[in-house]
This record gives C-alpha cells, sequence and structure tokens, in this order.
C-alpha cells in the first residue's frame, strides 16, 4: 500500500506538472510558435552540450569523493564511467534505478552494501547544499532556504551524522561501526556549488540560443534556476521531468518572456539528455579500471 501511495503521488505530481505546462504551452502557442534560433544557435547548443557533459563528469568525480569520504576510496576513471554507464537510467520509472545500478557497481568493487547504499543517499543532500547555495546568490535573505542550509551544514558534521547514523542503526536492531564520515565534507560541498553553477551555465547557453540577455539579469537567471533545480531534486518525479520545468516557468517568469522560457526549458532538458546519452554510450566504450582485464 506504501508502494503504491508513493508511486501514486510521484506519478501525479508528474501529470499536474504536465497539465501546467501544457496549459501555458497553450496559453503562449503564437508567441512559442514565433520563437527562432538566434544565427548563433548552434554554437551556443553545442557549448551548453559540452559544459552539460562537463558537470556529468565533474558530478561522478564528486561521488567518487564521497565515496573516498566513507573510506572507501576508488579511481576516478571507475567512478566516472560507472556514473556515467548508469546516469540515464533514473528516468525509468521509480527514479532510483541509476542509484540501484551504481550500488551494484561498488559492491562488485568491495564495498559493502551499506556504505554503497549511503553514498548515493549523500549525493542528492549535496547537491540539495548546492543548490540551495546557488539560490541564495540572489535571495541571500530568504530564511527558509538560510535554515535548510544551515541544517544541512550541521547535519553532515561528522560528529553529528555519525551519531545520526549510529541511531538510525540501532533501531534497526543493527550493530555500530566506527566512523562514517572521515571529515567534515567542505569540498564536496564546494564541489556541488560548482556543479550547481555549471548547471545554470549550461540553461544560460541554452537561453542564449534563444535571445540575447542583458548582464544584469545573469545573476537573478542562475540563482533562479538553483531554485527551480532545488524543487526539482526535493519534491518527487522521474528524473525530476516536469517538476524542473514548471518551476523554472514560474520562478523565471519576471526575466524572461513566457514563450523564450518554454523554449529554453524544453531544450534544456534535451541538451542535458543528449549529454547523459552521449557520456552513456562513451562509458560503454572503454574500462572502467585500465588495470583490471575482463
Amino acid at each position: 500500500m506504501k508502494r503504491f501511495l508513493q508511486d501514486f503521488m510521484r506519478w501525479g505530481i508528474l501529470g499536474a506538472t504536465g497539465i501546467f505546462i501544457a496549459k501555458t504551452l497553450n496559453d503562449y502557442w503564437p508567441e512559442v510558435r514565433a520563437l527562432q534560433f538566434q544565427p548563433q544557435a548552434g554554437i551556443f547548443l553545442s557549448i551548453a552540450i559540452a559544459v552539460a557533459i562537463g558537470t556529468q563528469l565533474w558530478s561522478a568525480i564528486l561521488w567518487g569523493w564521497i565515496l573516498a569520504l566513507l573510506q572507501n576510496p576508488v579511481p576516478k576513471r571507475w567512478a566516472m564511467v560507472t556514473f556515467l554507464k548508469n546516469a540515464p537510467a533514473k528516468y525509468a520509472p521509480g527514479s532510483i534505478w541509476h542509484l540501484y545500478g551504481r550500488v551494484v557497481a561498488a559492491q562488485n568493487r568491495g564495498i559493502g552494501l551499506e556504505l554503497a547504499t549511503l553514498s548515493v543517499m549523500l549525493e542528492p543532500l549535496f547537491v540539495i547544499a548546492g543548490a540551495l547555495g546557488l539560490a541564495l546568490w540572489y535571495r541571500a535573505t530568504s530564511v527558509p532556504l538560510i535554515l535548510a542550509l544551515t541544517g544541512i551544514l550541521i547535519v553532515v558534521h561528522p560528529l553529528v551524522f555519525d551519531k545520526l547514523w549510529k541511531g538510525w542503526r540501532g533501531l534497526r536492531g543493527k550493530k555500530t561501526f566506527g566512523t562514517t564520515l572521515s571529515e567534515y565534507p567542505l569540498s564536496i560541498l564546494m564541489g556541488t556549488l560548482w556543479f550547481m553553477g555549471l548547471r545554470s551555465i549550461t540553461f544560460l547557453f541554452v537561453v542564449f540560443a534563444f535571445t540575447p540577455i542583458d548582464w544584469e539579469i545573469y545573476k537573478p537567471l542562475m540563482s533562479g534556476f538553483g531554485f527551480a533545480w532545488l524543487l526539482s531534486l526535493v519534491i518527487p518525479a522521474p528524473g525530476g521531468l516536469g517538476v524542473f520545468e514548471a518551476s523554472a516557468l514560474h520562478v523565471l517568469d519576471p526575466y524572461l518572456s513566457p514563450a523564450i522560457l518554454l523554449g529554453a526549458v524544453c531544450t534544456y532538458r534535451l541538451v542535458t539528455l543528449c549529454a547523459e546519452l552521449i557520456g552513456a554510450i562513451a562509458a560503454h566504450l572503454v574500462r572502467e579500471d585500465p588495470l583490471i582485464l575482463s
């Protein structure tokens, strides 16, 4: 029953956001039809795809850092290949198969199930912190965002996190073992902020393909993008589909016309999908570890 309710809520949210996007598209259909790419759109979109691929690689490196933080260091090449191979699976029903694939790969490398699972559970927490940081760049006085970021910064402190982890294991009747986090993850937190910055830069290049923008709105566009991405992380939907698009249409409305926003968010989704597919194909063409012969 619980699983049914979770799936119902997840797909219900996807349906609701789809209806919102469809209504917005219908309301502004004449403007959308009139949209045209800029003469240099091909260059801008190529750069956007390149940055999106780089973002995927950086995210893979961050996952490797998380495993090292959990005292299970892995080669960067293995982390990147494993991450890229499984990235497209996030869009499958359930939204967990990309995580499941990485957990299984980590187990095959000799990492325990619990720590492998913990690594993919911590990853979205760090990314949420990065998204909060980017959102606060323009919304510096937003108390809810400040409180949420402060809470995460406290939770990921080794002393606090270890107590929470051991308490959770104790409730499940399991023995505790050592410390989980080797140090305060400052480098990972800064890395996820850079990750969100790369995401927002990808979006900016997509916008450039449709229209030039004034320097004054770069900051609110990037910060608003971070807030929209944050909502897509915390609101359950397969791969954030629909949630990001609907959130971006609402949050960025003061800075871009609805027609341009519709074109930009849809094109951005295609750009990221292309980047993930290119990354996955490339990952299947190389060895996970050059020192391990298949």
